[in-house]
C-alpha cells in the first residue's frame, strides 16, 4: 500500500507539473520572490503557513493525530480509512506574510514512522515538490503532551516541534517548474504551535524553509 501511494502521489504530482506548463489557463501576475542570497552562492526562501486560517482542508485516515485538525475531517476511501494517512491542502504565504500559492502535505505511517511530500503550487512562478523520508508519526502530539496537553482541553503556548531534525535524514527538494525547475537543495519543516482548541484544533505556523543551488 505504502509503495501505491507514493507512486500515486508521484505520478499525480507530475501531471500537475505537466498541466502547469502546458497549459497556461490564466496568466497571473508575477509575485516578487523573498529570496535570499547565502554566503555559498545558493538562494534561501522560507514559505509560511498560519493554523488554522490557511487550512483549506483535510482528509485522514487513523493514526494521524491532531495534525488531522478538528473533528469532521473528510474521510479516505473505504480501502484507506483504517490506514495512517493524512493530506492537507493550505494557502501559503511568503516569508512577509503575504498569500502567494496554495500548498498540498501527503504523509503516510507505517510501523517504524513514516514519510511526509510537500507540493507548492506559486502561480507566474511555478511549483515545487519536497520529500522527507522519515517522520515521528507521533512527533507534535508527543511534544504537546510532555508541554501539559491533555486531550478534550485547551492549551496555549508556544512549542516548537522540527519535522526535519537536522541529526536525521533530511527533507530534499525533489521536483520543480519554471523558476523551480533547476533548483537543488534541501528543507526544514519547523512546526511551532502556540495552542490547541478543547476540540484539537491546532494554532500556531508551519514554517518550510529551503535551500537551494541551481543544478548543473
Amino acid at each position: 500500500m505504502k509503495t501505491a501511494f507514493w507512486l500515486g502521489l508521484v505520478l499525480g504530482f507530475g501531471g500537475v507539473l505537466c498541466a502547469a506548463h502546458f497549459v497556461p489557463w490564466v496568466t497571473h501576475a508575477r509575485v516578487p520572490s523573498q529570496t535570499k542570497v547565502v554566503a555559498n552562492g545558493g538562494r534561501a526562501e522560507q514559505f509560511v503557513i498560519r493554523l488554522p486560517v490557511d487550512r483549506i482542508g483535510v482528509v485522514s485516515g487513523t493514526g494521524t493525530g491532531l495534525r488531522a485538525g478538528i473533528a469532521g475531517a473528510a474521510g479516505l476511501p473505504p480501502a484507506l480509512a483504517e490506514k495512517p494517512v493524512l493530506v492537507e491542502h493550505f494557502k501559503v504565504r511568503d516569508a512577509a506574510g503575504n498569500v502567494i500559492g496554495l500548498a498540498a502535505r501527503h504523509w503516510s505511517g507505517s510501523a517504524d514512522g513514516g514519510g511526509a511530500a510537500w507540493s507548492l503550487l506559486i502561480p507566474s512562478r511555478g511549483a515545487l515538490f519536497l520529500a522527507a523520508p522519515a517522520e515521528s508519526r507521533d512527533a507534535v502530539d508527543a511534544a504537546l503532551q510532555r508541554a501539559g496537553y491533555k486531550p478534550g482541553q485547551a492549551w496555549t503556548g508556544e512549542l516548537k516541534v522540527d519535522l526535519t531534525p537536522k541529526g536525521g535524514a533530511t527533507g530534499t527538494m525533489v521536483a520543480g517548474s519554471d523558476e523551480f525547475g533547476d533548483l537543488q537543495g534541501r528543507y526544514e519543516e519547523l512546526w511551532t504551535v502556540t495552542g490547541v482548541t478543547e476540540t484539537g484544533e491546532l494554532r500556531g505556523t508551519i514554517e518550510l524553509d529551503t535551500l537551494a543551488n541551481r543544478g548543473s
